[in-house]
């Protein structure tokens, strides 16, 4: 007994220092390793249009180059639209804290009178444009010049030194301004390298795509080599159509959230809708952000409740439209990952790798299921990330909603 109990605690430390390294691995890898899998993914969107132009007696290296320079070409333009629009809404911030002041005040006074608790407002929500205080300040500043208080004046040098420690010289102000620009400056470089890198990488796994996959065939031995085909093979189907399927998405439904939400009368509608849309490739989680910028920005404009309602309105007819028309053609075969490791898996990415985890997160999840569905010996764990038996078969119990998705993607002539 006591043999099999040190037995268990063997195996379950081992499990979790072998579980710590890795994931400690991967993170301290981060900065190879992001680029990397970032590559192989859009190397998987982009495969469709190099074989189509390699079918049109295109050279390999040109239909490489041509099809790395369209999606390089996709996210330059993403990037320069939100640009501009994030350019154009800070030049407006000073007159919406101008026009959010009234409302801040009265929330802040609320609170107060409510709860007898001081409101902090977060600084980039004070309205620092307002001219009252630096005339104040002006004024007082020139009081003190024209009627010197005696205690004021230093009298000797130790007085001088405390009366320094208060405030910061223009030296070590100097110095800290240009570190923040040079940490600023080294991010923005750093991000710019991984960015080229990263379509380096997709250039090159278009080009030798053939050469990878002969080696993995080789390294199999000849028994396995058909289903490690068939592996590779649902790999790149359940990739290519969830990954170029979103991107489809993303344009969708930056359209319908761009029209609802300028009709509801919400500032910056491209760069709300555009956020928003891409949020939403972090299943449930994404699409509670982008509502809750989108509801936020409207209190913001000043459109009150007819703003939040518009919003709202946009966001469930959005959805909708997302679910039950859109994504069972566009998207195509399901990633078949059950919604609890969805939602695991896109937290976990976010905790390892940030936001470029969270995006990857549910693809490679994919793909890893279709490896353990392969091999008998991890079979159970692609059974419990799936969907298989989620539902006890009785189609009589079918919502409303179900029974439509199953009527708009034709399923229920499957069944009949």
């Amino acid at each position: 007994m006591e043999n099999k109990l040190m037995r268990i605690l063997l195996y379950f430390t081992l499990v979790s220092l072998g579980l710590t390294s890795f994931f400690w691995g991967i993170i301290m890898a981060q900065g190879f390793l992001a680029p990397l899998v970032v590559a192989v993914l859009l190397m998987m969107v982009i495969l469709p249009i190099a074989r189509w132009m390699e079918k049109r007696s295109v050279q390999r290296g040109w239909a490489s180059f041509f099809s790395t320079f369209i999606i390089l070409l996709f996210f330059i333009t993403i990037a320069g639209v939100v640009g501009l629009q994030v350019k154009k809404f800070t030049e407006q911030w000073p007159d919406i804290q101008r026009r959010l002041q009234p409302n801040i005040e009265l929330t802040r006074n609320f609170v107060e009178d409510k709860t007898g608790m001081e409101m902090q407002i977060p600084q980039f929500l004070e309205n620092s444009g307002s001219e009252e205080a630096p005339i104040k300040n002006e004024a007082e500043n020139a009081g003190s010049i024209r009627n010197p208080n005696p205690q004021d004046i230093p009298q000797s040098g130790t007085a001088a030194q405390e009366q320094e420690t208060g405030t910061s010289s223009p030296d070590h102000e100097n110095g800290s301004m240009i570190q923040k620009a040079g940490g600023y400056a080294l991010s923005f470089f750093g991000f710019l390298g991984s960015f080229m890198l990263t379509f380096i990488y997709v250039f090159f796994f278009l080009l030798y795509r053939n050469k990878f996959k002969q080696s993995i065939l080789k390294m199999t031995p000849d028994n396995s080599r058909e289903k490690v085909k068939e592996i590779i093979s649902q790999s790149l189907t359940i990739a290519q159509n969830y990954l170029f399927g979103r991107l489809l998405l993303i344009i969708f439904l930056a359209i319908i959230y761009a029209i609802g939400l300028s009709i509801s009368g919400v500032e910056q509608p491209i760069l709300i809708s555009v956020l928003a849309a891409v949020l939403s490739l972090m299943p449930y989680i994404g699409n509670v952000i982008g509502y809750g910028l989108a509801v936020s920005m409207a209190f913001i404009s000043g459109s009150g409740m007819p703003g939040v309602l518009g919003v709202t309105v946009t966001f469930s007819i959005a959805q909708f439209v997302e679910s039950y028309i859109l994504e069972p053609y566009v998207v195509g075969e399901k990633v078949n990952i059950n919604p609890v490791f969805t939602i695991i898996i896109v937290v976990l990415g976010g905790a390892v790798w940030g936001i470029v985890g969270m995006l990857v997160a549910i693809p490679v999840l994919a793909i890893l299921k279709v490896v353990f569905d392969h091999i008998p010996t991890l079979s159970a764990l692609g059974y419990l990330f799936g969907e298989e038996d989620l539902d006890d078969g009785d189609d009589d119990r079918d919502g409303f909603f179900s029974k439509l998705k199953n009527k708009l993607t034709g399923k229920d002539a499957g069944r009949a």
